[in-house]
């Protein structure tokens, strides 16, 4: 509010001295604009945020009130032990399906909870909505939808604490001093800043920048826990929502990326800009406008960074609003704003247009994790994209068109093959790999010796050796030695005579010389590997 200094109506004041009640009026109105006017801050946010503890409780009654679709378990464990709530909601939340996996997270930052709030508005949605709202219902049982409400839980209870730096505070608080306080700002790590991703560029050392990187990669077990998730369910898209405090971009959303490494716009470029646009396109401001959206840059060592390069999933940073606080219904109508708009992404992931498929042994049928390339949206700085080990899938969301695929995997043989994607749905190509085969057991039709082990050296771990007995043998048993003659593996047993056997070796051996024997009653064959990683 701007206060405004006037003579009373009538009165005139004499010109001679007109400058110098300018000077005081426009001084008693900077002092009352700074000391009278604005409020003081309150002690804690307003109780329309979501503290931990609310989060924990809601999260307990969901589980019992919607058992079939909503599951929580801890992510990790942070810096002082405090558990991290992931929940997933899916038509069997209870257990891991292969479908499309989108991953929301919120308050990296611990004064950032806009986002918080967002998160358990989608989920209410969600829950309230299964079996009744047939689009719910559709997300629901085709998705697979993984929510962190609140990522850093230590920082996050500093911010509910009371304490006096409360609205600042957005690390850890790793106790950097050593002196067994919390100290403001000399202590905590920018979660946002512990990536390992282009580590020694980033120069911000000093512990009490709000923006201070941690002593080493990975320092913080909170981005370690999200981490690993991320590289174990290869989800095809992971939203991180912020509120802007220490950049300039407000109501935006980031797409990864134009790269300052030499590289140029990330091989996503296409489909991540769409994304970002239609998602930007349907999110409302507080004051009724709709979002804007642009490229990031990979820079700094930055969650975005890291997941995209190192995963090739495409991760979207979120800049809620244009503060991190606010009070009374606008606390609500910006998170439902945002829960309301990010919808978007779940349609779209449902709906496709992609292609997606299954990565599997020819032999067995066992899933693998194999790296699926599509050559037109390909390039060697980012990934490998991998296939999850669990069920051996993948999602890749596309523009129409036509795609080259390539499917590789270690001690497998290579498929390559052209997929047309239509303009909606998910294209299905699934790849059974034939294993690679490099030692060979058969018989020697110029001798009567029987040559059951033929071997091409060096062999891999993990290699498939492939090994033909002759008829009239009784069954086989083939076993591996180190030169000590101390065994260290049984590849076969009771292997049937006049057949073939794919036996594999172990996948992880030191370097070395090993000792291959094959025995059938009376009979044996030893052959000698050299065996590398």
């Amino acid at each position: 509010m701007r206060t405004r200094i006037r003579a009373r109506s009538g009165s005139r004041l004499p010109a001679v001295v007109s400058p110098l009640m300018a000077f005081l009026t426009a001084f008693l109105a900077l002092f009352l604009a700074l000391t009278m006017v604005r409020p003081a801050l309150a002690q804690e946010p307003d109780p329309r945020y979501w503290r931990l503890d609310d989060i924990r409780s809601t999260f307990d009654t969901w589980e019992t009130e919607y058992p079939d679709i909503f599951h929580q378990w801890p992510l990790g464990l942070s810096g002082e032990g405090a558990t991290i709530p992931v929940a997933r909601i899916s038509d069997n939340a209870w257990q891991f399906e292969p479908q499309p996996r989108v991953v929301f997270h919120a308050a990296q930052h611990a004064n950032e909870c806009n986002g918080t709030g967002a998160i358990m508005m989608a989920m209410n949605t969600l829950l309230e909505g299964y079996g009744t709202d047939p689009v719910v219902t559709a997300r629901v049982d085709g998705l697979e939808l993984y929510f962190i409400p609140v990522l850093n839980p230590d920082g996050h209870g500093y911010v509910f604490s009371g304490a006096p730096s409360w609205a600042d505070w957005r690390k850890t608080l790793r106790d950097n001093n050593e002196n067994d306080e919390t100290d403001f700002p000399a202590d905590g790590v920018d979660l946002n800043r512990n990536w390992d991703w282009f580590w020694g560029e980033y120069d911000q050392t000093d512990p009490a920048s709000q923006k201070y990187k941690g002593p080493y990669p990975w320092s913080e077990p909170e981005i370690v826990a999200l981490r690993n998730f991320v590289v174990a369910e290869r989800p095809v898209l992971v939203i991180d929502y912020h509120s802007p405090v220490t950049i300039s971009w407000t109501n935006y959303i980031f797409w990864p990326w134009m790269s300052q490494h030499g590289w140029g716009l990330s091989p996503d470029e296409p489909i991540a800009r769409e994304l970002a646009e239609e998602w930007a396109d349907n999110t409302l401001t507080e004051n009724g406008n709709y979002y804007h959206s642009i490229y990031a840059y990979d820079t700094l060592p930055k969650e975005q960074c890291w997941i995209y390069g190192k995963t090739g999933s495409l991760t979207f940073v979120m800049e809620i609003s244009q503060q991190c606080w606010w009070s009374g219904a606008t606390v609500d109508t910006v998170a439902a704003r945002v829960a309301r708009g990010s919808t978007y992404l779940l349609d779209r992931t449902l709906a496709g247009p992609g292609i997606k498929g299954f990565v599997t042994d020819a032999g067995t049928g066992e899933p693998l994790q194999a790296e699926v390339q599509l050559a037109e949206m390909h390039a060697p700085e980012v990934g490998p994209r991998l296939t999850e080990s669990r069920f051996g899938q993948y999602h890749r969301l596309t523009l129409p068109g036509s795609y080259t695929v390539a499917v590789s995997q270690r001690n497998y043989v290579s498929q390559t093959r052209t997929v047309t994607v239509s303009t909606s749905g998910w294209t299905t190509a699934d790849f059974a790999l034939e294993p690679e085969t490099t030692a060979v057991g058969e018989i020697d039709g110029d001798t009567a010796a029987q040559v059951w082990l033929r071997i091409a050296n060096p062999v891999r771990c993990g290699q498939t050796v492939k090994l033909s007995l002759p008829s009239g043998l009784r069954p086989a048993q083939v076993e591996l030695f180190d030169v000590s003659g101390h065994r260290v593996a049984v590849l076969g047993r009771d292997l049937a005579a006049d057949r073939e056997h794919m036996l594999r070796l172990p996948g992880r051996l030191p370097d070395g010389v090993y000792l291959l024997r094959a025995r059938a009653g009376g009979h044996q064959q030893v052959a000698r590997l050299v065996l590398v990683n």
